[in-house]
């Protein structure tokens, strides 16, 4: 298999300059229907890490297709809204599955004075186009993914303009933005980006105080349909979940440190 040199593990992409500032914020947080008043003055690093989607991989030589399956976030200062950004990304982890090959990407995000306020891992599934089939096993009967202990801190209905307003920066994506295009890759409508379901649960999370430093880990679980109305639950201790309205989970937010 003749692979890409940004799909290899070492590859350094090139060099470039990044900035989250007030108008690109709003956009972001509006589409998702949140307030951001919980992060003032500073960038919401779930907005910032629509840059790791401008940078896994060059846009004009995209190669297999990828499932984006999650982002873990490390935050070791803030960063006022505006301030410009070098951004520093490197493969560092391929690790085989059955569908394909799963990679690691990781981000730095550098001040000039060569400071790294944000450092993400941009995970995501590398599609094989003829995958080792699935081995025979015994179905578990299908039940609601919700337990007792998690408690519904906000409702969200998704509407298409909320999913295809999100994913501005991404025209190029179509099964965002475009039935037919979802319709080509089996889904039943368009999708949310994963990061959409981090946007609307990091605010969640935020809206409680926001530490200086943290560590967070998002999952994408299931698809986000434009039109699913979505439960954000939260169980008081490290865990939190947009569940849709057949109770299974979307996405998920866990909380390694939050100081």
């Amino acid at each position: 298999m003749n692979v890409p040199a940004h799909e290899t593990v070492g590859h350094e992409l090139p060099l470039w300059e990044t900035a989250v500032d007030r108008v690109r914020q709003d956009r972001f947080h509006e589409a998702a229907g949140v307030s951001g008043t919980a992060f003032g003055e500073t960038v919401d690093v779930s907005v910032l890490s629509n840059d790791c989607l401008h940078g896994a991989r060059p846009r004009e030589a995209l190669g297999a297709k990828r499932l984006h399956v999650g982002v873990r976030v490390k935050q070791h200062a803030a960063i006022p809204l505006g301030e410009p950004l070098g951004v520093l990304a490197r493969v560092d982890n391929i690790r085989p599955d059955r569908r394909g090959r799963y990679i690691h990407v990781g981000f730095q995000f550098r001040r000039p004075d060569g400071s790294v306020p944000v450092e993400i891992d941009h995970q995501s599934l590398i599609l094989d186009p003829n995958p080792a089939p699935v081995a025979a096993a015994q179905k578990k009967p299908a039940s609601p993914e919700s337990e007792s202990e998690f408690e519904v801190q906000r409702r969200v209905q998704l509407t298409p303009e909320m999913v295809s307003g999100y994913s501005f920066e991404f025209p190029h994506l179509e099964a965002h933005h475009d039935p037919e295009a979802a319709a080509a890759i089996g889904m039943r409508a368009p999708i949310a980006q994963g990061l959409m379901g981090f946007t609307l649960l990091f605010n969640v999370l935020a809206e409680g105080g926001l530490p200086v430093k943290f560590d967070i880990e998002a999952r994408f679980k299931r698809p986000i349909f434009w039109d699913d109305e979505l439960k954000l639950e939260f169980d008081n201790r490290q865990l939190l979940r947009a569940v849709n309205g057949d109770g299974k989970k979307t996405s998920e937010l866990w909380i390694h440190d939050w100081k």
